[in-house]
């Protein structure tokens, strides 16, 4: 048990039938709150007891100091003989080893039904929406039912900021955690609601915490999980265009002191920082200048819907199953259909939902330019305020807008022209 006064009493316990039967302690060994299921290998208190000089091992009782035969078979393998509070055992002896594993076999016995009873208990708390008890949910007070305040802003802050182009590493740092750690925090369904057993969500009950809606939650995890816009990939980003630039030979460039350089060969495109820089800043200004009085499909909404309306499918035609005489080669076919459909609608629900993810950091490029009017001439546009914005930003904003928009593309050799800019395919 994880109290140490309960380590305290059984040693005491032990002490006094050492001492009654006069018998020297030669060691003590605990493995205080250290389950049953733990490894006993080398290090762990189990394995110095075996390998000390004592004949004689003292436990409270067997259930203390055995969790099944094959610990028992090792002790008798080591030689010792086993004595407890309740009751001596010479394990050198038939009838010794004949009641020591009868007993180990009960406590075996009760510790799987133990088991067997906690994880009903488990399933009928998932099945009525409530998490299961156990390790503190970053988020949640103990029990993972009431949300800690403080906790549960971070948390809602960090939502916001990865949907508003910063990186998972720029929130861990803020957090002082490893990046791995905050992804997998941020990816957990019960931020939004749910209860997960066995890799299968359920409907939390209503006193459970919401910390963050779900059309937040599930677009925070197709931008975790999209291969093409890792948002935390490699190490941390120090230069605008490392990993965004590309060599003619399609490798991407890397910052070598005042220049960027193809990471493949280094005979290939060598460029300074400040030239491609500039050249992407451009660009990005008059991508964003051309784009913003174009109007912008809602995707997300309409592929959402349709997605409850196949869920709404699947089940009418799961109940027609069930019917007497129901054509089941019909609605197998018809299930079919539907986990096909479903399946396309969640791959372009995911692109779009991960499309969409910047759209307010580009509302807010576009509002820089709302002052800008074009020359009469049309030769000439003022964009200090658009380059203003875009200096204010944080890196992975910055690197988020242009890596979203254009592809920047560095040829070998000298002069002005060897920087490509495309605006990138919708």
């Amino acid at each position: 048990m994880d109290r140490a006064t309960g380590i305290d009493r059984q040693l005491a316990r032990c002490r006094a039938l050492a001492a009654s039967r006069g018998w020297e302690v030669v060691a003590e060994f605990e493995d205080n709150a250290v389950s049953a299921f733990k490894s006993r290998g080398a290090g762990t208190a189990w394995s110095r007891l075996l390998a000390s000089s004592a004949e004689v091992i003292v436990s409270v009782n067997l259930d203390r100091l055995l969790r099944g035969q094959a610990d028992l078979l090792t002790i008798i393998a080591a030689g010792k003989t086993v004595a407890t509070v309740e009751g001596d055992l010479d394990l050198t002896t038939a009838d010794g080893r004949f009641r020591a594993e009868l007993l180990t076999s009960l406590a075996t016995f009760e510790v799987n039904r133990k088991r067997e009873r906690q994880l009903r208990s488990n399933e009928s708390r998932v099945a009525g929406g409530l998490p299961v008890p156990g390790k503190r949910r970053f988020g949640f007070e103990p029990g993972n039912v009431i949300e800690r305040t403080a906790e549960a802003d971070a948390l809602r802050k960090a939502y916001r900021d990865l949907l508003d182009g910063r990186s998972v590493r720029s929130i861990a740092a803020e957090w002082g955690r490893q990046p791995v750690r905050v992804r997998t925090i941020l990816s957990n369904p019960s931020n939004a609601g749910w209860v997960v057993r066995g890799g299968e969500r359920f409907e939390a009950a209503p006193e459970v915490a919401r910390i963050i809606d779900r059309e937040t939650w599930q677009a925070a995890r197709d931008l975790l999980t999209d291969e093409a816009r890792r948002v935390s990939a490699g190490p941390a980003r120090k230069h605008l265009l490392s990993g965004i630039a590309r060599c003619e030979c399609g490798a991407k460039m890397h910052s070598a002191s005042r220049y960027y350089r193809c990471s493949r060969d280094a005979d290939h495109a060598l460029i300074r920082r400040e030239e491609v820089e500039d050249e992407a800043r451009t660009w990005l200004f008059f991508s964003i200048l051309n784009d913003r009085s174009a109007e912008r499909v809602g995707a997300p909404a309409p592929l959402a819907a349709r997605l409850s309306e196949l869920e709404d499918e699947r089940t009418r035609w799961t109940a027609v199953a069930a019917l007497p005489g129901a054509d089941l080669a019909q609605v197998t076919k018809e299930l079919s259909r539907i986990a096909q459909e479903a399946e396309t609608a969640s791959t372009e629900l995911g692109r779009a939902r991960v499309d969409s993810a910047t759209a307010d950091l580009i509302e807010r490029a576009e509002a820089s330019l709302t002052s800008i009017q074009p020359h009469a001439e049309g030769l000439e546009v003022n964009a200090a305020p658009f380059f203003e914005f875009f200096d204010g930003l944080e890196l992975d904003q910055q690197r988020t807008l242009i890596e979203t928009r254009l592809t920047i593309t560095v040829r070998a050799g000298r002069g002005d022209d060897r920087v490509t800019v495309h605006k990138r395919a919708e």
